[in-house]
């Protein structure tokens, strides 16, 4: 029975995680905090955690001082850190800091359903082939269209380095992203485009022209 620690100010954030995480574990003992000290003190208690959900914007710590503290108490804990931005310099820090994988807050329900089983050990391993959501694929144009329209900016960013033929790890380092934030962007374009894999996403959008100048 795998025990999670969630760690964010907005009980709207810990409610939405917890049904996530009892939808893919439903033996799942979950904990909560609201601030960086009520998840140092849970991260005392005599048994350990097997993941601590984190959120960066925590009323009684800054950036990345929750993730350094938590990590001076529990060294050996996974710690999943969410957020609410994306960008280079907050992604490097987490991660230089001890981070598991970075989870950005835009992060829609499906992609972080699979990342919370991959922290659990419950998906597939990381070095599988991205999985896209079962079912059929955009067979024409005008389907192909909507769902490429309904993409965030940063998953069409990274669908245009798909294009480009990029490995995850030079996407990684072009945007400045972890290799598990990269996954989770590339497996909401393929479910957007019910592609089977990437080489078919990128033949879907270049069918219709998508990142032509």
């Amino acid at each position: 029975m795998p025990r999670v620690l969630i760690c964010d100010d907005h009980p709207v954030i810990r409610d939405a995680i917890a049904v996530c995480l009892r939808a893919i574990a439903p033996d799942c003992e979950i904990g909560v905090a609201a601030t960086a000290r009520q998840a140092l003190d849970r991260l005392g208690e005599p048994v350990a955690w097997d993941l601590l959900i984190l959120d960066l914007g925590l009323p009684d710590a800054r950036g990345i001082d929750a993730l350094t503290r938590v990590r001076a108490r529990a060294p050996d804990a996974k710690v999943a850190v969410l957020s609410a931005t994306e960008d280079r310099d907050t992604a490097e820090r987490v991660m230089r800091a001890g981070a598991a994988a970075f989870v950005p807050k835009s992060t829609d329900r499906i992609a972080l359903l699979e990342s919370l089983k991959a922290l659990l050990g419950i998906a597939a391993p990381p070095d599988e082939p991205d999985q896209p959501l079962p079912g059929s694929r955009p067979r024409d144009d005008d389907l192909v269209h909507e769902a490429l329209s309904g993409m965030s900016p940063r998953q069409m960013q990274v669908l245009r380095m798909l294009m480009r033929g990029l490995p995850n790890k030079e996407i990684c380092r072009e945007l400045g992203l972890s290799e598990n934030t990269v996954k989770i962007h590339i497996g909401a374009v393929l479910r957007a485009l019910r592609a089977r894999n990437r080489t078919e996403a990128v033949a879907l959008a270049s069918r219709v022209g998508f990142g032509v100048e």
